[in-house]
């Protein structure tokens, strides 16, 4: 059975996961849900016989574990209803990075995205936009009801070339090209804490590049000298300054920053509601951040 959802938040029940059945639109950013890759397979070739010749997969899968004390079958299932939901909540922040005319699929707590008339290399960046994306949204889902993934892993391929054959660039879409294994909020906090109160200290090159990890975001080791003049204006000097922030880039309606403390939602907020952008934050080294900084007065 196929279940097309338009963008928009889904609910944790049943009840309303039904309602959200619709059929699709040409306007509307959908996915579909399946059981299976059989669909896709067939997907594809459809694809490949009336559109495009070429088509790249992207395959992001989310781990959510299990804490061990689950025992009944209704919790069982009332579990990995919620995972399936949790999946589909962080898929609708991810569909409109990808065009409309793309395909997208949702099997339980994975999802490919079918990139039309792209190649590896333009399955590459996109699977690192979704990427970095994916990273920002668990990282700020305050709803008590999203359920956060224990790890995730994201890798692409491309048919034609270099797959020949659709299920097999399927399934080397599915090996790992990126994975974060995240660590509870709580030792990120303790983490982020510790390192900011060391920030006026002499600290190992290596410390900031860990934390990083731990925190699942990017490390800049070195900021750009220059900013574009459309990211001037969305965040001047003074702000900046003030933020202890640095501007790195704008793609779409995503905005880059350097930051000390990645997790600080007051800066956050404040840069969301200064820029109307989605934050996408990243950390640097305090004296890469001091340097960029002062080459704006």
């Amino acid at each position: 059975m196929h279940i097309f959802y338009p963008l928009k938040e889904l609910a944790m029940s049943n009840e309303a996961a039904s309602s959200l059945t619709v059929e699709p639109t040409a306007s509307a950013y959908t996915f579909e849900t399946v059981e299976t890759t059989d669909t896709i397979v067939a997907r594809m070739q459809h694809i490949t016989a009336t559109q495009s010749d070429r088509v790249a997969v992207v395959t992001i899968t989310l781990f959510f574990g299990s804490d061990g004390k689950t025992s009944s079958s209704s919790s069982l299932y009332d579990d990995l209803f919620t995972h399936t939901a949790s999946t589909a909540h962080f898929l609708s922040s991810l569909r409109p990075l990808v065009r409309k005319t793309d395909v997208v699929f949702q099997i339980d707590n994975t999802l490919h995205f079918l990139l039309l008339g792209a190649d590896l290399q333009g399955g590459q960046i996109v699977q690192n936009r979704l990427w970095e994306a994916l990273l920002w949204r668990i990282h700020n889902t305050t709803d008590r009801e999203i359920v956060r993934p224990l790890e995730i892993a994201i890798g692409h391929s491309a048919y034609p070339a270099p797959q020949q054959d659709i299920s097999k660039c399927i399934e080397a879409a599915s090996e790992v090209s990126l994975h974060s294994n995240f660590t509870s909020e709580r030792t990120v906090r303790k983490a982020v804490a510790r390192q900011s109160r060391n920030t006026q200290q002499a600290t190992a090159d290596e410390e900031w590049p860990n934390l990083a990890r731990k925190l699942g975001i990017p490390y800049l080791s070195l900021l750009p000298k220059k900013r574009s003049e459309r990211v001037q204006q969305l965040v001047n000097a003074s702000l900046a300054q003030e933020l202890r922030c640095y501007p790195v880039g704008r793609e779409r309606n995503m905005l880059t920053v350097a930051m000390l403390n990645p997790q600080d939602r007051v800066v956050l907020d404040r840069l969301q509601e200064e820029t109307g952008l989605v934050i996408f934050p990243v950390l640097t080294h305090p004296e890469e951040l001091q340097t960029a900084l002062a080459q704006l007065i």
